[in-house]
């Protein structure tokens, strides 16, 4: 065990001396120990245990120990780092109070109250299902079990998933799966190709795929991990005219109508991608971007962990100036965000974890310094 964690463990175990406090407090000031501190809060939580309750003044004090660090310089505005406030909101729950939860260790009911009092949770598992009549169907709450029979094609829901059934097809027609903000689900096309729909999505797909390809269309951002069938390809095709073409192949589509660029990142196989007069095959860890306001296709390395980040359940924020960190949780806390003043020159870097509620990642604005308040569902930031 390191000196660091021992006298973390002593901190949180309230047997630490002054001398020993103010050497972990150093320790925990010094952003290079980021990575250090997230992996030692980990480590204790997996721990089996009861409850350890800080106060308020002792919660501050780890706080504004985080809070002294000198944010870095970055070409484009202030850097603010993740990474060390993901750490104190695996400590940070409740309203003024700091707690240290162990797997096995509850809240008390009082306290999970006072949590979720004006709060926002993170996005859970729903979508609508849009049949080829016109009928919406809700599957937030619906029991699993065949939900709609379309032309023989049975669809069926079961485990957050739905999934098509089209050995007895006498019909095609087109469904669409669309979730809205704070939602997402994971859908199995009739091909039995994976689509994963990102929170404000939605994918329109036929009830089977009886012709010579296989074609659905997408709004938002879905991870497909398509089937291979050399005599049927596999097309998504997006609101630009942009166009993605595969066999069997990996990959993820960012096609937010209020993003600058539709994004299509490969994980594994092959894709060709088109648009307008313009053509490029991607190769496994690349990125090809479609400007929505000028023609071209501009193809880079990616950062596949940072692409995949949603479909993993993190926030990665490496990089991220504070409109592309705000536009995330505009739709995963279903909220709008506002701009007083301006909008800060910030830019973000580290990852958390995308279960935090509202409350939790607005304590963690405030602490690295940027100022916002929430009035019901809008987020206003001030500079």
């Amino acid at each position: 065990m390191t000196d660091f964690e021992t006298l973390f463990r002593a901190y949180m175990n309230q047997s630490c001396s002054e001398q020993d406090k103010e050497k972990l407090f150093a320790m925990m000031a010094d952003q290079e120990n980021d990575a250090r501190l997230y992996e030692i809060i980990d480590r204790v939580m997996a721990e089996p245990g009861e409850e350890i309750v800080i106060e308020e003044e002792r919660a501050d004090e780890i706080l504004s120990v985080l809070q002294q660090a000198i944010p870095k310089k970055h070409k484009r505005g202030r850097m603010v780092s993740i990474t060390r406030w993901a750490a104190a909101a695996a400590v940070v729950t409740g309203l003024g109070t700091l707690y240290w939860i162990y797997p096995s260790s509850k809240p008390s009911k009082n306290n999970q109250q006072a949590a979720t009092a004006q709060d926002i949770q993170a996005a859970s598992q729903g979508a609508i299902l849009t049949l080829g009549d016109g009928k919406q169907v809700t599957l937030d709450s619906l029991q699993k079990g065949v939900i709609a029979n379309q032309g023989g094609t049975n669809v069926s829901l079961a485990h957050g998933t739905i999934a098509y059934d089209d050995h007895r097809a006498a019909a095609v027609s087109y469904n669409t799966l669309s979730t809205p903000k704070g939602r997402l689900f994971h859908l199995v096309l009739p091909d039995g190709s994976d689509v994963w729909l990102n929170a404000a999505s939605a994918v329109t797909y036929p009830t089977s795929f009886s012709g010579k390809e296989r074609v659905v269309t997408l709004k938002g951002e879905a991870y497909f991990d398509i089937k291979p069938d050399a005599a049927k390809p596999f097309s998504v095709r997006l609101a630009d005219n942009t166009e993605v073409k595969v066999l069997g192949t990996a990959f993820n589509i960012n096609a937010y109508e209020n993003e600058h660029v539709t994004a299509t990142t490969l994980i594994n196989g092959s894709v060709q991608i088109n648009a307008g007069n313009n053509s490029s095959i991607l190769k496994p860890g690349y990125q090809a971007n479609v400007a929505h306001a000028t023609p071209g296709i501009k193809v880079s390395r990616a950062d596949t962990s940072q692409v995949l980040a949603w479909k993993n359940g993190i926030f990665n924020f490496e990089d991220a100036d504070i409109q592309a960190v705000m536009k995330q949780l505009e739709r995963w806390y279903d909220i709008e965000v506002q701009y007083e003043n301006g909008i800060p020159a910030i830019i973000f870097g580290g990852k958390m974890d995308r279960n935090l509620s509202l409350s939790n990642i607005i304590r963690m604005l405030e602490i690295s310094d940027v100022h916002c308040r929430l009035e019901g569902k809008k987020l206003i930031i001030r500079q």
